[in-house]
């Protein structure tokens, strides 16, 4: 069966709809009692959906009708009389094409954000503006890239994700095409989806399954084509009900349609998938802990080398991505051309908190983020902390620097304003590791215990700080205790006036 035919056969639904935001943000502010009002009044056309990543915007509905999105935001300030009559036809079709067209959209942008630095073109193109089911999916033009993709060869489906340059966005951004051809150079590796997303501030794969659960499943059928996999794992943090119930759902469907286990894209994909819930700690997000904990032993990280593309999940060559990674492997095979991008969960003091995804192109900056966010950057944001537990602090004079990939880590960004407690959050981030920690290692176990006393002295000793990062650093076994003095060297870097030292201690 084509793609076409696939399309044909699993129509959307006809008419206008109204899609009620749901979802983990939309549910916190009672999305689920507006959608009860609506359907009273418009019973069928409306229909549950995920946040859109205009978080700041819950609760709120978009009505889809005639080829156009039209958002309704704050439904508990604004009422629903306007998605109603919006629905009826009373509201202009200028603001959003729907379905396939979204691709070419360049004037409604994610949140607010201007045009040219974040347009719903990329991984937000789908958020949102479908219901989720295979059917909405195929009308807003998933599983394309997967067609052509299985109409390669293997190897030429890896020299396509390695010309798009893609790295893996779980924080290492390590290229994904040189992972894949290390994992098939085994044979049948084994396919693991990182979905637990432990981490404070990051909230883009949970996000992404909710609202887009198609993409997932897609991009794991290119992966599973391109190097060989038969079978895949699923990691889902155990908090993320609602992540697991929509990707299950998406599963059963294109296990249904023959898109996973049977030839509905011209080729036989063979893909056993298997959903596991994790502890959801903060550790749990390492690689290794997560082959550990899929095997029923103590959660805990490995030691390397061996790397788990030569030997990892069940002693077997294992390839591990997390959500957003694969969800970015469909784009690489768009037939469109487009600079990378990444998602960045965008939460503290701005008006418009959400799920943002700039452009890196050389161009886009911090400033024009927080500008799309609603907030003036020289005036309100005193700093960025990028990456939490492990990030670092981004001060005012670098907003205008141009995003680099690596820099971003997993995304993670909490903007903080001039009333904020830097010393106060830098003790906080330590109290966290510490508390994270899973005590197999000395210098995790011991050293992120050490640097919260450290820094809660009144004087800070510095030297001690400081030999002890390098420490924790060198020696820990994972990078939670690696990058765990990383915001404190990086804090007293750019405040050095927030944290006195001890009479002789090293400037």
């Amino acid at each position: 069966m084509s793609l076409d035919e696939l399309r044909r056969a699993f129509p959307p639904p006809e008419g206008a709809r109204l899609l009620v935001h749901r979802g983990t943000c939309g549910d916190a502010v009672e999305a689920e009692r507006y959608a009860e009002s609506l359907r009273r009044d418009a019973g069928d056309a409306v229909v549950d959906t995920a946040c859109d990543g205009a978080c700041w915007a819950a609760p709120a509905a978009t009505v889809l009708r005639n080829g156009h999105a039209h958002r309704f935001p704050r439904l508990d300030d604004h009422g629903i009389a306007g998605p109603l009559a919006c629905l009826r036809g009373e509201c202009d079709e200028t603001v959003e094409g729907a379905g396939e067209e979204q691709n070419e959209v360049q004037s409604e942008v994610q949140s607010g954000v201007q045009s040219g630095v974040v347009g719903r073109i990329g991984l937000l193109a789908r958020l949102g503006r479908t219901d989720t089911t295979l059917a909405g999916a195929l009308a807003a033009g998933a599983y394309a890239a997967a067609a052509r993709a299985l109409a390669m060869e293997p190897r030429a489906a890896i020299d396509v994700v390695e010309a798009a340059q893609l790295t893996g966005r779980g924080g290492a951004h390590f290229p994904t095409a040189r992972k894949w051809g290390f994992a098939a150079a085994h044979g049948s590796p084994l396919l693991v989806v990182n979905a637990e997303e432990g981490e404070p501030g990051v909230f883009k794969d949970r996000h992404l399954m909710e609202g887009d659960p198609h993409r997932l499943v897609e991009g794991m059928i290119i992966a599973a084509h391109a190097t060989g996999a038969r079978r895949a794992y699923v990691y889902v943090n155990g908090q993320a009900r609602r992540a697991r119930a929509r990707f299950e759902r998406a599963l059963e469907e294109a296990a249904a349609a023959g898109i996973v286990g049977g030839d509905a894209l011209g080729a036989p994909v063979t893909l056993e998938v298997e959903v596991r819930s994790g502890a959801g700690g903060y550790v749990c997000g390492e690689e290794t802990v997560i082959l550990n904990s899929i095997e029923g032993e103590r959660p805990v990280p490995r030691f390397k080398p061996p790397q788990i593309t030569d030997t990892g999940l069940f002693g077997r060559p294992t390839l591990l991505h997390n959500v957003e990674t694969l969800a970015a492997v469909t784009l690489c095979f768009d037939d469109k051309t487009r600079p990378p991008s990444k998602l960045i969960p965008l939460s503290g003091a701005v008006p418009r908190p959400g799920l943002y995804e700039p452009a890196i192109d050389g161009e886009t900056t911090w400033a024009n983020v927080l500008a799309g966010a609603g907030a003036n950057p020289a005036e309100e944001v005193q700093a960025l902390l990028v990456g939490g537990p492990s990030g670092v602090f981004v001060l005012p004079d670098a907003f205008d620097a141009p995003l680099e990939m690596a820099a971003l880590g997993a995304g993670g960004t909490v903007a903080l304003g001039h009333g904020a407690d830097i010393a106060g959050i830098v003790r906080d981030l330590a109290r966290y590791n510490a508390r994270e920690s899973c005590g197999e290692c000395t210098p995790c176990r011991e050293g992120t215990q050490r640097l919260v006393v450290l820094l809660e002295a009144p004087a800070l000793d510095r030297p001690a700080v400081d030999g002890l990062i390098e420490v924790m650093t060198e020696a820990s076994l994972c990078q939670l205790g690696g990058m765990a003095g990383r915001p404190v060297a990086s804090a007293m870097t750019a405040f050095p006036q927030l944290f006195p030292q001890a009479p002789g201690g090293r400037p």
